[in-house]
């Protein structure tokens, strides 16, 4: 191999090992959520998971017939939440809330959540919660 051809393959080899750990800019679309059709959803906070890119939210629903639907509900980054006073404790199995998902338009029960409230209506507040 000649030493241009390998100078060469070394360049690439830089370039792609920099190019990859370097952070993605991009990031999906809203347009799987059908924001026209928002729903409210009252059920039991199976899982919370505080984590990036999306912390999420896995909430057991009881429909009028008694059948459970396990809902993924996926809400803002970590970073985000954060600022607002969330942290890992925020939600706990077993806590009972409701919230607003912009659900997906595939039909699986999942969305997108916002407007998180406990049972009673009052708002998930962190800030407000430890006064």
């Amino acid at each position: 191999m000649t030493r241009r051809r390998s100078l060469s393959r070394l360049a690439a080899a830089v370039l792609l090992a920099a190019a990859s750990t370097s952070p993605v800019l991009a990031h999906h679309s809203t347009a799987i959520y059908d924001s026209e059709h928002p729903v409210e959803l009252a059920g039991t906070v199976v899982e919370w998971r505080f984590t990036n890119p999306h912390c999420i939210i896995m909430l057991e629903v009881e429909g009028d017939d008694g059948a459970k639907t396990l809902w993924t509900l996926e809400g803002s980054n970590t970073a985000m939440l954060f600022r607002r006073g969330w942290t890992p404790e925020t939600l706990k199995p077993g806590d009972r809330i409701v919230t607003t998902v912009r659900p997906l338009r595939s039909g699986v029960p999942g969305g997108n959540y916002g407007n998180v409230r406990r049972e009673d209506g009052t708002p998930v507040d962190p800030r407000a919660e430890g006064r």
